[in-house]
């Protein structure tokens, strides 16, 4: 009768053993799912519900009305014309780019070897390591390392900054065979090649752990050759200029003849920026349709209810404002990004102005799903903010930009190397310090009088006090960062030393 009384006891104990860790395993799936869309070149206005130009993006507007987007969202800068490589490298980590490793965001100065090598916590990485399936697809500009060690799921990824669209070189990569050679397909654009891949892995997903998707287009980075019923949609003639279109930039800054700016003559004319918005805009367009196919393939899925989604671009583009055709320069149109955040428990249809920047993401993502924040993160918490905890986490950021000190050093280079940027923005204020050579620059704008930075407060008297309270700030959040320009020296003093950059 004991021994009865025993087992009985013994059976009832594994049941409610084995009750409780498939609970467990509930609990743990009930994790919310990721999936993070990077679009390449889109700046923060070039979507259709959330800015003011006429370009359409369905799929885009319905994450704006279905969730959280940031009004005033931006990068910090690069110092490098590749801007689009610090900020991916940003972005990976939270943190800012004078604390990465340089040969993660300025492979082209390192040997091939010691490319991409970096000790930095990712936030694919982070989330792996806390039971998420990682997927990538799509452009990956730092470099192998970080892929190998960030996801568990690798197809159809672009090692490298800009290429073409149709015949895409990609490679697959898992932990058991490595990288695979290089196929393209000279058929699809590569915006379709890319959701391809991320639709295959909802299609065979498994709902045994929860996954964390990354999606990085290529597009809309040029060359801008979109399929032709996406150009159609954008006649030419109809493109509207901005308001702050300029044949040539007023003064000269650093990198303002780098490749992106030579892509067209100067001084500009109305018809060919007309043109380059056309193109822009049918990249974009064609993108947006492409990122509709994957949010049906979620849906699909069943997964939609519990994924967060978070959309945003890499950085901005000028296309004939202020007289530039690139992003290398710290105005509004080449900083500002889209930063668009939908998911359970994200309020709807909200937009909200606080301060963001796009390497908040990593800290972000930890705060919506109960995550401890890494101590190696540099950035903020937008949660918050999201959930209206919280108006802002930042009262005031700053950018940078300056030429790679490296160029100095190469004796073919097509453009005149130094010079730079630092910009300080707090409420509606932003000032912009440039110097190239032996000249400073300072331009003062009202941001909510005068979003086109077109009207210069700098020497107005009535600013004076705007400026030095500015000028204070800018330092302070420089010698926060890590930022080791001198607004008081000759182009801030970053190439006093140009051999340090010597390719090694």
């Amino acid at each position: 009768m004991k021994k009865l009384r025993y087992l009985m006891v013994l059976i009832i104990s594994v049941f409610a053993i084995s009750c409780k860790e498939k609970q467990v395993a509930k609990q743990e799936n009930t994790k919310p799912n990721i999936l993070f869309i990077f679009t390449d070149d889109q700046r923060h206005d070039a979507v259709g519900s959330l800015g003011i130009e006429n370009v359409k993006t369905p799929n885009i507007d319905k994450l704006v009305q279905n969730g959280t987007s940031f009004t005033n969202s931006y990068i910090l800068g690069a110092t490098t014309a590749a801007v689009c490589s610090p900020s991916r490298a940003m972005l990976m980590t939270g943190r800012h780019y004078f604390n990465i490793e340089p040969n993660v965001y300025a492979q082209f100065a390192f040997s091939k070897e010691d490319r991409g090598k970096s000790d930095k916590l990712t936030f694919p990485e982070y989330f792996k390591a806390n039971g998420y399936k990682t997927f990538a697809t799509g452009k990956q500009h730092n470099g192998e390392p970080w892929v190998e060690r960030g996801f568990t799921h690798v197809k159809s990824v672009f090692l490298g900054g800009m290429t073409t669209h149709f015949g895409t070189k990609v490679k697959d990569y898992t932990p058991k065979t490595g990288w695979s050679e290089a196929y393209q397909n000279k058929e699809k654009f590569s915006s379709e090649v890319f959701a391809d891949a991320a639709v295959g892995f909802l299609d065979s997903y498994i709902k045994e752990n929860p996954f964390l998707m990354y999606i990085a287009f290529t597009a809309p980075h040029d060359p801008r050759t979109a399929p032709q019923e996406f150009h159609n949609m954008y006649p030419t003639e109809d493109m509207v200029l901005p308001d702050n279109f300029m044949p040539q930039h007023p003064f000269e800054i650093a990198d303002d003849n780098i490749r992106d700016e030579r892509l067209a003559p100067f001084p500009r004319t109305e018809a060919i920026i007309q043109k380059e918005i056309s193109d822009y805009y049918a990249m974009i367009t064609a993108t947006d349709a492409q990122i509709g196919r994957i949010l049906k393939a979620l849906e699909a899925s069943g997964q939609t209810e519990n994924t967060i989604i978070v959309f945003a671009g890499d950085n901005g583009l000028a296309l004939g404002q202020h007289g530039l055709l690139g992003k290398q320069n710290v105005y509004e149109h080449s900083v500002g990004v889209p930063l668009i955040f939908c998911g359970p428990y994200i309020p709807k249809n909200q937009k909200v102005d606080a301060l963001a920047y796009l390497h908040d993401v990593f800290p972000t993502l930890c705060g919506l799903t109960g995550l401890e924040i890494p101590d190696s993160v540099e950035t903020e918490d937008l949660s918050p903010v999201i959930k209206g905890e919280k108006q802002q986490v930042r009262e005031s950021m700053m950018y940078a930009y300056n030429t790679w000190p490296g160029d100095f050093l190469n004796e073919n280079r097509k453009h005149n190397p130094g010079g730079g940027e630092r910009a300080v923005r707090k409420d509606n204020y932003k000032l912009i310090v440039s110097s190239k050579e032996d000249a400073f620059t300072y331009q003062l704008f009202d941001l909510e009088k005068d979003p086109w930075e077109l009207s210069n407060l700098v020497e107005d008297e009535y600013y004076t006090s705007v400026k030095e309270d500015l000028l204070k700030e800018l330092e302070e959040l420089m010698k926060k960062a890590g930022d080791t320009a001198k607004l008081n020296k000759r182009e801030f003093g970053l190439f006093d030393n140009p051999e340090a950059f010597r390719f090694k």
